[in-house]
């Protein structure tokens, strides 16, 4: 006798006394998904623990416009198209690092229908004046700022001094502004060397990653959204 003329699924359980058929329920509901990762989450839960991602029925009431401004990123060198397709791709890693968090992150500048000054506005500029910095930012935390700014010379004197590659150099930028973008979001500085919020971006090491955030970050950044999201405009 084959193994499907044994299986009789038609015999009902002993104890139940109810068919198979009518005890398996396949019109149960699925379980809801996180939009960010993927995992199995609760209907109650505002933020993934898994990933951070902000979990609401309309995301796009509680994201933050933060604009990259590079109009003035003008290298004065025979390079400046090289380093303006750099810039290009390092932005793409910027943008890669939030894609968990609620900020609807441009090039551009914000449509004022939508976003009036209620933005974070990341300055990328040249200056011949002499620093010691990559870049700098307005920070309170756990809430949102509304400036930052990246010397962008002082990155690429970093890059030469190190002989960084351009891929490496697109690394360290995303890393630079993603650092100041984080802190305007509520982040403070990290002790871990790796991390890209750590105190001092070294570029013998944020050259060699893109920028990421871990899930305790993230979740920190979406609730500082979330929270200036929900005071009174004046």
């Amino acid at each position: 006798m084959s193994l499907y003329d044994r299986l009789n699924l038609t015999k009902t359980n002993r104890k139940l006394q109810v068919p198979i058929w009518e005890r398996i329920n396949l019109d149960r509901p699925s379980k809801p998904r996180c939009q960010g990762c993927r995992s199995h989450i609760q209907t109650n839960w505002r933020v993934c623990p898994y990933c951070g991602w902000l979990i609401v029925a309309k995301n796009s009431e509680v994201r933050h416009c933060v604009w990259v401004n590079i109009s003035n990123m003008i290298i004065g060198t025979e390079d400046n198209s090289t380093i303006l397709e750099v810039m290009a791709d390092a932005l793409a890693k910027v943008f890669s690092a939030f894609r968990s968090v609620n900020v609807f992150l441009t090039s551009e500048p914000p449509d004022e229908k939508e976003w009036n000054q209620n933005f974070t506005h990341v300055y990328v500029f040249v200056d011949q004046e002499p620093v010691d910095y990559l870049g700098i930012a307005s920070f309170r935390h756990n809430k949102v700022t509304d400036r930052a700014a990246v010397r962008i010379d002082q990155v690429l004197n970093a890059s030469y001094r190190a002989s960084l590659n351009l891929s490496q150099l697109s690394n360290l930028i995303a890393n630079t502004i993603t650092h100041e973008i984080g802190h305007t979001l509520g982040l403070d500085h990290s002790q871990l060397p790796t991390d890209v919020m750590h105190d001092g971006l070294d570029h013998g090491i944020h050259s060699l990653m893109p920028p990421s955030f871990h899930a305790e970050q993230i979740i920190l950044m979406n609730n500082a959204i979330r929270k200036h999201k929900s005071l009174p405009v004046h």
